[in-house]
C-alpha cells in the first residue's frame, strides 16, 4: 500500500514554493536568509514527521524558531566568554 500522508520533507519544499513570490521580492540577502529558514526546517523533519500536525506550517515555524534560538544562545554564551576573558581582575 501506498503512503496516505505526504512526508514532511515534501511539505516542507511544498511550502517553499507557496512562498516563491514573497522570496522574488526580497533583497538577494533576505532571499538568503529565508532559504536558511526553510533548511531549518528541514532539519527537525524528524520531529515533524513525529507529530503530524495537522497544519504541518507551524511545525516548519517552530523548527525555524528553535534554531534561530540556538544560534542566539549559542552568541550568548560567547559573549559571556569574551567578557570574562577581558573583564578586569
Amino acid at each position: 500500500m501506498g503512503r496516505t500522508l505526504a512526508t514532511f520533507t515534501r511539505l516542507v519544499d511544498e511550502e517553499r514554493k507557496r512562498w516563491q513570490k514573497f522570496r522574488r521580492a526580497l533583497r538577494k540577502e533576505d532571499q538568503a536568509a529565508l532559504d536558511d529558514l526553510f533548511c531549518a526546517a528541514r532539519y527537525h523533519a524528524a520531529a515533524g514527521a513525529y507529530v503530524a500536525q495537522e497544519f504541518p506550517f507551524e511545525t516548519m515555524v517552530l523548527g525555524m524558531l528553535l534554531e534561530e534560538h540556538k544560534a542566539l544562545l549559542a552568541l550568548q554564551q560567547k559573549v559571556k566568554e569574551l567578557e570574562g576573558k577581558f573583564a578586569c581582575r
